[in-house]
């Protein structure tokens, strides 16, 4: 499938993250339960509200998510769950994983590149996935592939959840508009951060600048809500 790129036309993109206090997402051992129960249930909610949810393949082998919607937690039954998207740019993702084999009726969409063999991909629809290849590679051209979520699968919202790579090639590529963050009251050290940038920011002038529109105390976190400019922050 080969589609010009159109950054001007994909869903709106929103980042949902849990993060330590020294801004991990997981320790160095891959521990990432920092959430509490009422953050859970906004998680939840927040799916909820999303025609998609969108993680990277590493998400996918460390957490093994389901990326479907609790019912209990939102305390509403849900009609339809938002279709599942994994970006793998050569589609080497767990046959078993439970986004697979979880709910088989939710859509599950595979994100890959030119790299992502024939027997792969055969694999991968032989088990209901829909496979869309977006570039040649090495990575998934994530412009195309917002483009083709809006255009052939009506996705208006989507919700990203991780991981680190994604985060940041999704920054980099100016395509996150707004991102909500919990902080929870650890500490790690040294981790996976919230954005694997493939190039550091040499000085904050930089920076795209987050905007706080919203805050508020879950428990023991803080949670923010912000939108993104990609411009520098103006300091008075």
């Amino acid at each position: 499938m080969n589609l010009v790129k159109s950054p001007k036309i994909r869903p709106y993109v929103f980042l949902s993250a849990a993060t330590s206090l020294d801004g991990y997402i997981a320790t160095v051992d891959g521990d990432s339960l920092l959430s509490n129960s009422k953050d859970w249930a906004r998680v939840h909610r927040l799916r909820a509200e999303s025609d998609a949810i969108m993680v990277g393949s590493g998400t996918i082998r460390t957490d093994d998510s389901k990326l479907t919607i609790n019912e209990r937690l939102v305390g509403a039954r849900i009609e339809k769950h938002p279709i599942r998207v994994v970006v793998s740019s050569n589609g080497s993702i767990p046959l078993k994983s439970r986004v697979i084999t979880h709910r088989p009726d939710v859509q599950t969409l595979i994100a890959t590149t030119s790299q992502c063999s024939l027997s792969q991909t055969k694999k991968l629809e032989k088990r209901g996935c829909k496979v869309i290849k977006c570039g040649n590679g090495p990575l998934t051209d994530l412009h195309q592939l917002l483009y083709i979520v809006k255009t052939e699968f009506n996705v208006k919202k989507l919700m990203v959840e991780g991981g680190s790579l994604l985060n940041g090639a999704l920054l980099s590529n100016k395509l996150v508009d707004e991102i909500y963050l919990a902080i929870a009251p650890v500490i790690c050290g040294l981790g996976i951060p919230l954005f694997n940038l493939s190039q550091p920011i040499p000085t904050f002038s930089k920076s795209p600048f987050f905007e706080i529109k919203a805050h508020s105390q879950i428990d023991d976190m803080i949670w923010l809500k912000m939108s993104i400019h990609y411009q520098s922050r103006q300091i008075k």
